[in-house]
């Protein structure tokens, strides 16, 4: 039977209202671990598959990533310490700012209080600890260094958000840009343009062919059902997306647009290569089998495109291909990435080279977001001077052949 996500709400011991959500295979399953904390079971919701969708999709709910990041870095140094893991749970429970991340370890420790591994108390909570991170704890466990497999989660986290964050202040100023001149146009279109509009009309005065255009859209855009019906379509575009985004092949078209939009998709794969590139580094440098590495990665890609791609390459690889002739045949990676990764292969120093590369393509990100704001910079102008101007002409034609009707 496949997991299905419950909500709950409990009472401890001391009367303290706890809130949480877990996965399960049924409601029993949840009772009996909840009760085996010691909690006064108050309901248990089963949450259904749409709003299962559209939580994962809008991530609403989720675990901020600084909250697990600092987690991370304080279980490591906990355990390196030589505290038991119970302890060290205890301790960063207390921690925690976030309270869903302290009920997600609450429940954690409980498991591991009835005997339950690491890995496998964190992998029923797949939205906090996705399969990446679990994989990583089970080779960390297997290994005897878990202490350092956290340090290494902590160390990606905080590379992926840096990224992260270089790519979203990227994009964010042509956006707050655009969105600031439509607001200004706008208002020039329904409040400022209908006004000179009053007064060519007042005079008499025939308008050229640009001027009743703005006009007319003034006059459109002052009418409520103009808006209502921009909403309409707004929602139903946003509503088509969605579906298209829930479905595999929609998901994929749209993902596969995005990536050959110009200036742009560049930069987007640039930016997934590099976060894909160190996650499979450092769950190779944590011990996890190469397979098992890729099998991680395939849910967290970020990108249907190279989500599909690493699956091919992974069974390519079950096949006992080697890795770099798997990736040479996914035109989606770059050429240097798949001779490298062969380099790597022949030296026996895989999870090295795949660093160094990570390490590179995070360069490139950079290099790439500072060349987009120089190109983006000038577009944007030449593109909202060439609105204003039309708008301004539109208006000051007219007037001029009002000035000098007048004047005569």
């Amino acid at each position: 039977m496949s997991a299905r996500t419950f909500h709950y709400s409990a009472r401890t011991l001391k009367g303290e209202l706890v809130r949480g959500s877990m996965q399960a295979a049924d409601a029993g399953n949840v009772l009996d671990l909840l009760r085996s904390r010691a909690l006064f079971v108050t309901s248990v919701d089963t949450e259904s598959e749409l709003a299962d969708r559209l939580r994962r999709t809008l991530r609403l709910g989720a675990v901020p990533q600084r909250a697990l990041l600092a987690f991370f870095r304080s279980f490591a140094t906990l355990l390196r310490a030589g505290v038991s893991i119970q302890r060290a749970l205890n301790v960063t429970i207390d921690r925690a700012a976030d309270p869903r991340l302290a009920e997600t370890l609450r429940s954690i420790l409980a498991d591991i209080e009835s005997g339950a591994a690491l890995s496998a108390a964190m992998s029923r909570h797949p939205r906090e600890f996705p399969p990446l991170y679990v994989a990583m704890i089970r080779a960390g466990e297997t290994g005897g260094i878990l202490d350092d497999v956290l340090e290494r989660l902590a160390l990606l986290l905080e590379r992926e958000s840096a990224l992260r964050q270089k790519v979203q202040t990227a994009l964010a100023y042509p956006a707050v840009v655009v969105s600031a001149a439509c607001v200004l146009l706008i208002f020039l279109i329904v409040n400022v343009v209908p006004m000179f509009a009053s007064v060519f009309a007042g005079f008499g005065v025939e308008l050229p062919l640009a001027t009743r255009l703005l006009v007319w859209l003034g006059r459109s855009a002052g009418l409520p059902t103009v808006w209502f019906a921009a909403a309409a379509c707004a929602a139903a575009a946003a509503l088509t997306v969605y579906r298209l985004v829930q479905h595999p092949a929609g998901a994929s078209a749209l993902d596969a647009a995005r990536l050959r939009l110009p200036i742009v998709g560049p930069l987007l794969r640039r930016a997934i290569t590099a976060r894909t590139v160190r996650m499979l580094a450092t769950l190779l440098r944590s011990g996890v089998e190469l397979v098992a590495a890729i099998d991680a990665i395939v849910p967290v890609a970020g990108s249907p495109t190279y989500a599909r791609a690493f699956a091919r390459v992974n069974d390519a690889l079950r096949d006992g291909e080697p890795l770099a002739e798997a990736l040479a045949r996914c035109p989606i990676f770059d050429p240097m990435f798949v001779a490298l990764v062969r380099v790597g292969e022949e030296t026996g120093l895989l999870d090295e080279m795949l660093l160094k590369l990570a390490e590179y393509f995070e360069r490139d990100v950079e290099t790439a977001i500072a060349t987009l704001g120089a190109v983006i910079e000038p577009v944007l102008i030449i593109v909202l001077g060439g609105v204003v101007g039309f708008i301004v002409f539109s208006i000051f034609l007219p007037l001029y052949s009002l000035i000098g009707s007048v004047s005569q």
